[in-house]
């Protein structure tokens, strides 16, 4: 390292104060750090990291800083060789006002902590920079970097985030190589790649290597389900003010309104067909106390309707994001018969927090005297961010959510269990449900018995009363031939089963068209059975009314599916077309149970029993066989599912054996990993050969030299620098060993590091000095 050189001073002058001055002067010179390209890459790190934040949290609170931390890079460069006493006061004061600030905005909850803790770490960089003298210095910015990039990697819904982490990759690795550089006192002042020792196509194909092993390791995480945390993901920033009376709906055409007008809507919400006018509603008219299934205008609507991103949605779980939930079929479509606001539940959050304790129906979750086994279900945290401007006041949640975590004062719970927020949902709010989701278990659902509550009877079971004689009679008809398991005719006392075979009859026996709907000639049920089909939400209304018409409760429940699973952000990105209706069926003590008679859609909505823990592959999987040619995924399919019955069919065998099957099995998996690790063995061997020849001279015999150093028991560990590893050998070998070492490591040095061509006969001089290494001494 270059040190400034030191006047003379005379003896005589020489206190030790003096002394002690002139050595905290040579310590900060012998630090700095003179590489401009190291320096200016560090800095755009930092910018990266900075953008990322901002980008990912839709701000641009913290574009100030980028061209502070410049002039602050600037000043640290010109006087990195100068005490800066006074600056480094003023920088320390700050930083206490700076961490005061953060602490008292902490204790306000002012916003999410994720976001202060990044503003923090941003306003501290900015004070950092003004003082960089040393390359521990610009490490520290480096770190910075690092956790910015990590936040913003939390706060990420989008694939935008992958654009940043790409640059930031780029400009970290040559930050990388030029620290490797600067540890080993090698001077880098230009920007050109040659002079910088930072070759493109190396540089190339780091990135793309590290690229396709992050890619290939999070494909490859499970997603384990629920989380361990409990402070969840809530704009506490924004609160949701009381807008609309307790318990009402605002509709879209009331919403339009409300914004043109400036006022707050005042109705209760109305049919769904409200707002049928409006062409550029981005949801269907499904979200209203009361929905018309059979209207034309409804249809014509939705299919004007373009794609348009409404929610993501993060989730352990699969699963149906229900909305609203209808007791009354009206002939033409359905209607919450017990909205009045004295029938609805307002509730309070917690004064400490976000949270509320929403009630659970006293149906769901308890012991049975006909239950032989509890009723297994699962808790699964979902965090919903609304991206729609026209979302109306109801809040999705999946199954029986039994707390929420919500920016409001209070919440509005009706007699179905569904939520409604006191204003809307504005656009870019996020909050979490926890809902308690049973796990589907045919034979417990099968011993459920089949005498229901007067609550249940009264409103559930409401059939229209000019329904048409043969809606009973084709449900009975899909029946006939029905039987369960075991092969037996399924019992007329076993819901369940009747449930499954009328959902699979509609399904096969019915297809999807235009309804020809007409008041006059009775219900929506009974034309869609004479017409053999209709819309998709009328094969629900028939399912629904044909179960009722044998005794069986139900309702119609309107909600979103789970939508598009992103492999890359881990979020369920939900369209306003991914709208659906389901038919929840009632089992006591199981609760609500969902059906879907719908032709091409699984019979049972995704829940708990379908895993994803490694979703992330599984996505991927499908991706690659909707590219592949039929043949070919057909090809792939029968080879995997040999596989597995060949695997399965040994398994059995050897259990079939006993203890000889249980030591021969032993056997055979022992046998199998030691081949398993000699071939693992050749391949590294192979590699490593095959690397050898490929290296330049150099390089090749630098290698080779640490290959025989490590057999004669001395690597070099990882964090070594060369020199620190010769300087470590120098008393475990003999001088004509550390010197053939030396020699070596300096030629490899000058070849990787240096700048300067080296103009004589290396593969003599080479091979004369790994003789004298290997010679006995």
């Amino acid at each position: 390292m270059d040190t400034i050189q030191q006047p003379q001073l005379d003896p005589q002058s020489k206190t030790g104060a003096f002394d002690k001055l002139r050595q905290a002067s040579e310590f900060t010179v012998k630090g700095v750090e003179d590489s401009i390209p190291l320096r200016v890459l560090v800095q755009i790190f930092v910018f990266i990291s900075i953008g990322a934040i901002d980008a990912v949290a839709s701000t641009n609170n913290s574009t100030w800083a980028i061209p502070l931390s410049a002039i602050g890079a600037v000043w640290a460069w010109y006087a990195r060789r100068k005490r800066n006493v006074i600056v480094k006061l003023f920088i320390a004061i700050t930083m206490i006002a700076m961490l005061v600030i953060f602490l008292n905005d902490i204790v306000r909850q002012a916003e999410d902590t994720k976001l202060l803790l990044a503003r923090l770490l941003i306003q501290l960089q900015v004070l950092h920079s003004f003082d960089l003298p040393r390359r521990k210095d610009l490490g520290y910015s480096i770190v910075i970097g690092l956790i910015l990039m990590a936040v913003a990697a939390t706060l990420s819904q989008t694939m935008i985030f992958a654009l940043w982490l790409i640059g930031f990759l780029i400009v970290g690795l040559p930050i990388l190589l030029l620290d490797h550089r600067s540890r080993l006192g090698v001077k880098t002042q230009s920007f050109q790649p040659e002079k910088m020792g930072v070759s493109p196509r190396p540089l190339i194909g780091l990135l793309a290597i590290v690229l396709v092993l992050g890619l290939t390791i999070f494909a490859f995480l499970p997603r384990l389900p629920g989380f361990q945390l409990r402070n969840f993901p809530v704009s506490v920033n924004l609160s949701i003010q009381r807008e609309i009376p307790r318990g009402g709906i605002l509709n879209r055409q009331q919403q339009n309104q409300q914004r043109q007008s400036g006022t707050n809507g005042t109705g209760t919400g109305g049919t769904g067909n409200n707002g049928d006018n409006n062409d550029q509603d981005t949801l269907p008219p499904l979200f209203a106390p009361e929905i018309d299934t059979a209207s034309s205008g409804a249809k014509q609507l939705n299919k004007k309707r373009k794609p348009e991103l409404v929610m993501r949605v993060r989730s352990q779980a699969e699963l149906f994001w229900r909305v609203m939930a209808y007791d009354e079929f009206t002939g033409k479509g359905w209607r919450i018969s017990r909205n009045d606001p004295k029938q609805l539940r307002t509730i309070k959050r917690n004064p400490l927090n976000y949270e509320f304790f929403l009630p659970i129906p006293t149906y769901a979750f308890l012991g049975s005297e006909k239950a032989v086994k509890p009723i297994n279900y699962q808790e699964v945290v979902q965090t919903y961010t609304i991206t729609s401007q026209n979302f109306p006041n109801l809040v999705p949640a999946a199954a029986v959510p039994n707390r929420i975590f919500f920016p409001s004062e209070e919440l509005d719970v009706d007699l179905e269990g569904m939520i409604r927020g006191p204003g809307p949902l504005p656009e870019d709010m996020t909050y979490t449900v926890i809902s308690n989701v049973t796990e589907r278990n045919p034979q417990l659902l099968r011993q459920m018995p089949n005498t229901y509550p007067r609550a249940i009877r009264n409103y559930y079971l409401q059939i229209p009363p000019n329904l048409s004689p043969q809606v009973r009679d084709r449900a009975m008809n899909f029946l006939v031939s029905a039987k369960d398991d075991q092969g037996k005719p399924i019992a007329v006392n076993n819901p369940y089963d009747l449930a499954v075979q009328i959902t699979q009859g509609i399904k096969q026996n019915f297809v999807v068209k235009t309804l020809n709907f007409d008041e006059s000639k009775g219900d929506l049920v009974s034309q869609f059975v004479e017409q053999g089909g209709g819309e998709e939400s009328h094969f629900v209304s028939t399912l629904a009314v044909m179960l009722r018409s044998l005794g069986i409760p139900t309702r119609y429940v309107v909600g979103f599916s789970s939508g598009k699973f992103n492999p890359f952000t881990g979020l369920y990105e939900v369209l306003n077309t991914d709208t659906q209706s389901v038919v929840e069926v009632f089992f006591p003590i199981y609760g609500w149970v969902a059906f879907d008679p719908v032709p091409g859609r699984p019979l049972f909505p995704p829940s708990i029993e379908n895993n994803r823990t490694f979703g992330v592959i599984q996505t991927f999987w499908s991706w690659i066989a909707n590219l592949l040619p039929s043949p070919v995924n057909n090809f792939f399919a029968t080879l995997f599912d040999s596989i597995g019955k060949f695997i399965g069919g040994v398994i059995n065998w050897l259990i079939e054996m006993g203890w000889v099957g249980l030591a021969f099995g032993l056997a055979i998996a022992f046998g199998f990993g030691i081949g398993v690790w000699v071939l693992w063995q050749l391949m590294i061997w192979w590699w490593r050969v095959s690397r050898l020849q490929r290296m330049p001279l150099p390089q090749r015999t630098y290698q080779q030299m640490l290959q025989w150093l490590a057999e004669q028991g001395n690597p070099k560990a990882p964090q070594q620098t060369p020199q620190e590893y010769v300087a470590s050998l120098r008393d475990r070998v003999s001088e004509q060993q550390a010197s053939a070492i030396a020699q070596i490591t300096q030629i490899y040095q000058d070849w990787r590091y240096g700048d300067q061509a080296i103009g004589y006969n290396l593969d003599t001089e080479l091979k004369m000095l790994l003789k004298q290494l290997k010679a006995k001494m």
